[in-house]
């Protein structure tokens, strides 16, 4: 954990300009098959992993562990600020424990049990993201993998609580009305962007993982990878992989 709550590592798949979808929404499949197995095997090294209501409602992942070995399921996060998931939704089947975050107002008789839910506060986007993260400190969750969508991930983004990235870049191009990987407010001018250290760049497949921490942050402490860590080693101006 980091100061008492669990490392956000967040994960992406997008073309190589920056897209997650096209203009009609359509995803599948932007990154190869080899990409989205080393996913899962992210989601099977995580604690938990978690989605918006919009990635919920839109795409209704399933989010369990597939192509990646052992039988550790995470604990899969639906942020769902009004309770609007749907009771046919894939996430309450019995595959791996799930647990749905609503507002302290939230009307949830549709989920009423059929599932864990915490109620949290609300905020000026959603739900407070770092009480949630202190419901799933308590739930002794360590490490959560958040998977989408890009108003989540704005918002985890605003309240500067991403340690690591982990983007799937396809060679792809989608072009205008594609849907951006991030959402929310964004960096008013250049100066005011986030800057990351990328530590590692790996071929998987036809597509690329890049692996990034802020730049001004100290290194996790949770390893990200079972079979090593970039973001843990001790050569930090060493980038592993590239030119590979």
């Amino acid at each position: 954990m980091i100061s008492n709550r669990p490392v956000i590592t967040w994960k992406y798949g997008a073309s190589l300009d920056g897209r997650i979808a096209a203009a009609d929404g359509s995803s599948r499949w932007i990154t190869s098959p080899e990409a989205r197995a080393d996913a899962h095997r992210l989601r099977a090294e995580s604690d938990a992993v978690m989605v918006g209501s919009g990635t919920q409602r839109i795409d209704d992942p399933h989010l369990a562990v597939r192509h990646a070995a052992g039988n550790r399921q995470p604990l899969r996060v639906v942020v769902d600020t009004n309770a609007r998931t749907p009771a046919s939704a894939r996430v309450l089947d019995d595959a791996a424990p799930t647990l749905i975050a609503v507002a302290e107002d939230a009307d949830t008789q549709d989920l009423e049990g059929r599932t864990d839910l915490v109620r949290l506060p609300r905020a000026e986007r959603g739900l407070d993201l770092r009480a949630l993260l202190a419901a799933l400190r308590e739930r002794g969750i360590g490490s959560v993998l958040l998977e989408g969508g890009p108003t989540l991930a704005g918002s985890f983004l605003a309240e500067n609580l991403i340690d690591r990235v982990v983007g799937y870049v396809a060679p792809v191009l989608i072009g205008g009305g594609g849907l951006s990987s991030l959402a929310g407010p964004g960096a008013p001018s250049i100066d005011m962007a986030r800057r990351l250290r990328l530590v590692e760049v790996e071929r998987i497949g036809p597509d690329i993982r890049l692996v990034a921490i802020p730049a001004d942050a100290p290194r996790p402490t949770v390893p990200l990878f079972s079979s090593g860590d970039p973001t843990l080693a001790d050569h930090d101006d060493t980038l592993t992989g590239f030119g590979e």
